[in-house]
């Protein structure tokens, strides 16, 4: 079974873990503000590519649930995943609304 779990850092970051037949295979940081959700840091087992996207939709998810409607993601070389999670590329990164990224991917 797969499940992510949350785990709060600080007041602003918050670390959710990938947990695959009970071995933690992966994880995600992320730091969020009143106007942006920004996952900054990503690391999981590269056999494994599917946990890119099952961590980025629970932590945007966790930050709707705290009203924050704008998401950012910093990490690098997982551009592919981003661009098919509806992010738009900027100079700072991939960013778009949370209801778009949580939308899914299966038109794209």
């Amino acid at each position: 079974m797969l499940f992510f779990k949350p785990e709060a850092l600080t007041d602003d970051v918050t670390k959710f873990i990938a947990y695959e037949d009970d071995a933690q295979c992966g994880f995600c940081l992320l730091k969020s503000d009143r106007n942006f959700a920004e996952v900054y840091e990503i690391d999981f087992n590269q056999d494994r590519p599917y946990l890119v996207e099952g961590l980025l939709r629970s932590a945007y998810n966790y930050a709707s649930l705290k009203n924050i409607y704008m998401g950012k993601c910093t990490c690098k070389n997982i551009g592919a995943f981003l661009d098919r999670m509806n992010f738009e590329k900027t100079d700072e990164g991939y960013v778009n609304d949370i209801p778009t990224i949580l939308m899914g991917s299966c038109c794209k």
